[in-house]
Formats: C-alpha cells, structure tokens, sequence
C-alpha cells in the first residue's frame, strides 16, 4: 500500500492566541452547531481553543468522587489559561448526551438533564473561583423543533 501523500491546509496560520476556550462533549454531532454558535454568536475567532471529552464538564464536579478525573481536566485548564492568556471559558453541555444518559441519577431522582444543568453551574462557580479575570458562561444546546432543523443555545444562569 503506497504511503499517503502530505497534506497542505489552504487555511492560513495565526500565530495569535485565541482569547476564548470551549469546553463541551465530545459528540461529533453537536461540533458544527457549537463551532457556528461560537464564531456566529459569541464572536470568537474560528480558532478558539478547545477542551472536549466525554461528558463536557462534568469532571470539574468530581473533585470528591474522582478527583483523578477532576485534577486531569484542572491541570489541562489551569495550563491553557497561563500559556494562552484565556480571556474567557464557555462550557456547553447538550440534549441526549450519552455520558449523562449512561449515568444513573435515579438516586438522587434526578434525570441526566437536570444533572447537566446542575454540573454546568457548579463547574462554573468552580472556574471563576480558580479563574477570577477569566469571565465564564453556560449554554445547554437543544434540538430546534421538528421544523427547524437548527439548534438552540440556551444560556444557563
């Protein structure tokens, strides 16, 4: 099998940090909406950083259940703030999230909406604590209606 040939991005390189950091899930489908979201509302640059693993934020809630979990995203946020300046961290959490869905919150009766909405705000207590001049916002992305086949971002409180 012959060797795949270089590939050469006709996008062109910004030596400039990116002010504005996203942390969301990993679920591949939500990426395009939350990249138009970013750029279309937020205003970020197209190359904003990016924290994605599975569940989005809810690694910052773990710091006394899993704290292996909770200090791996903190280390990982704590670094990008002081190399790239971070200006500003958004974390969205999405509609059928399969981190969440696999969770079982019937202990706490609870389902795994409830329970996003509930790490998104104290994930975001978390980061402007340990973050004080980096402003910090919550969305929680949706399916439009049925005759809409966009997504709405709801801004969490």
């Amino acid at each position: 099998m012959p060797e795949p040939a270089a590939y050469l991005s006709p996008v062109p390189w910004k030596e400039i940090r990116p002010d504005t950091a996203i942390i969301m899930c990993v679920d591949g489908r939500w990426r395009p909406h939350v990249q138009e979201f970013a750029t279309g509302h937020l205003g970020a640059e197209a190359h904003y950083d990016i924290v994605a693993v599975p569940g989005g934020i809810e690694p910052l809630t773990l710091v006394d259940l899993v704290p292996k979990d909770f200090n791996f995203l903190r280390r990982r946020l704590e670094s990008l703030v002081e190399a790239h300046g971070t200006q500003r961290i958004v974390a969205v959490a999405h509609q059928d999230c399969a981190w969440y869905r696999a969770k079982d919150f019937s202990w706490r009766r609870q389902d795994p909406v409830e329970r996003q909405l509930t790490d998104l705000r104290r994930a975001a207590r978390w980061l402007r604590e340990t973050f004080p001049d980096v402003a910090v916002e919550t969305w929680f992305a949706r399916r439009g209606p049925e005759t809409s086949p966009g997504v709405i971002f709801d801004p969490i409180v």
